[in-house]
């Protein structure tokens, strides 16, 4: 019986309170807090800034792109540093501590220059907590002895805390809405869920600084091995689909509210539908791995992500807004959770934050930036419904480099099914 705890708990559950599972609970509460305030900002971030602050299509995709330049150096500083052995913790408390002191300014602005500002700094000081938690978790895992396998098994279950902690702060979001029946108030989520973070940050233990030497120019290490020819092609691929990605789901609200008829209120539950189905999604990785492997789960969820885009651009009905959720999970397994396990089987010891930072950088930044300035023009010539039609040709093309292009190293590909 002792066996099976422990051999249970490595799958991200347990029946008895063996060490590990009780040392990765800070982890899982964490995941769940930081991804609590995405949550609480993006299914209403448009309807915000257009209705709240009288921010045009156009001034809102500028907003949204300024907010990339500076991620253009947060996450590969806060990962560089995690990897130089400064205390993970503190760096996340900085950023918490931060980002609600800027939602807040998002509140009290009114001027379309300041509140770009603030947005920027917000968008900029939270983005590098992704890497960081990642780069925590596998390193974590080390120090418990965990084999790569092994955590990388466990990973998607320890993610899924993040996936409930997005859904939850929309409960929050539907009542302060209600109740107030001002849609800027619901910034004050955001606040809230920082704070929250804040505090969980005392729960994580500190990285032993005795656990390893730092590793010499890790961000160049890991470059290295981001732009090899067996991972290029997975990073090229991504960056059409998280182009798609940026175009589409910051203006999500705005069609659900404009196009499909559904109340302010109401936006963020029907969006957290997908969120609440992907849970199944990520605790069904195992499975879906040993039959579909590393690339087929790409190929499948990328596909899953254009055809939904097109059907809802096609028939713009609450049905139809409702029943594309039941393949959201395949997308968020393909952009990311894959990516994330993938990156840590091909990073070396001394540089798995800086990998997992650099990747946000090439792939992920830029996309922010050109996502939300093409949606923005988009709108200006056309409508929500064209930036639904294009961001489906974006996730396509990014779907057929990987399926043509994309070979897992040979390495790693052993143990690709998971």
């Amino acid at each position: 019986m002792r066996k099976f705890a422990a051999t249970y708990s490595s799958h991200g559950f347990s029946l008895s309170p063996d060490s590990h599972s009780m040392s990765s609970i800070p982890i899982k509460i964490q995941f769940f807090l930081t991804y609590g305030v995405l949550g609480s900002l993006s299914p209403i971030a448009a309807l915000v800034l257009r209705d709240a602050k009288g921010f045009s299509p156009q001034q809102f995709g500028i907003t949204l792109a300024l907010s990339s330049f500076g991620l253009l150096f947060s996450p590969a500083i806060t990962s560089w540093l995690a990897d130089r052995n400064v205390d993970t913790r503190n760096i996340l408390r900085g950023i918490f501590v931060a980002t609600a002191i800027t939602l807040i300014a998002v509140v009290y602005s009114d001027h379309v220059w300041a509140v770009t500002l603030a947005w920027a700094s917000y968008s900029i000081l939270y983005v590098p907590t992704w890497p960081l938690l990642d780069g925590y978790y596998f390193n974590h895992e080390r120090e418990q002895g965990t084999a790569a396998t092994g955590a990388d098994s466990a990973y998607h279950f320890v993610r899924a805390w993040g996936t409930v902690g997005y859904l939850v702060p929309s409960l929050a979001l539907y009542l302060v809405i209600a109740i107030t029946g001002d849609i800027a108030n619901a910034l004050w989520v955001g606040v809230a869920w920082s704070g929250m973070c804040f505090m969980g940050t005392f729960l994580l233990k500190p990285r032993p600084i005795s656990a390893g030497l730092p590793t010499k120019a890790p961000t160049l290490k890991a470059m290295k091995v981001l732009f090899s020819r067996g991972t290029l092609p997975m990073c090229i691929g991504l960056f059409f689909v998280h182009t798609s990605a940026s175009a589409y789901y910051p203006v999500m609200s705005v069609f659900l509210r404009d196009e499909v008829g559904i109340a302010d209120e109401w936006v963020a539950m029907v969006l957290s539908l997908g969120v609440l189905i992907e849970i199944g999604y990520i605790f069904g990785l195992g499975p879906i791995r040993k039959w579909l492997r590393i690339r087929g789960i790409m190929v499948v969820g990328l596909s899953a992500m254009a055809l939904r885009l097109v059907v809802l651009a096609q028939f713009p009905t609450v049905a139809t807004s409702l029943l594309i959720q039941l393949v959201h999970g395949m997308e968020i397994l393909a952009m990311f959770i894959v990516p994330v396990i993938y990156l840590n089987r091909v990073a070396g010891d001394g540089f798995r934050n800086s990998i997992q930072g650099v990747f946000t950088i090439a792939v992920i930044v830029p996309t922010r930036f050109i996502g939300p300035l093409l949606a923005g023009q988009i709108r200006e010539i056309a409508d929500t419904t064209q930036v639904l039609y294009t961001a489906a040709a974006l996730s396509g093309i990014g779907m057929l480099i990987l399926f043509f292009c994309f070979k897992p190293d040979p390495e790693t590909k052993r143990d690709d099914s998971g």
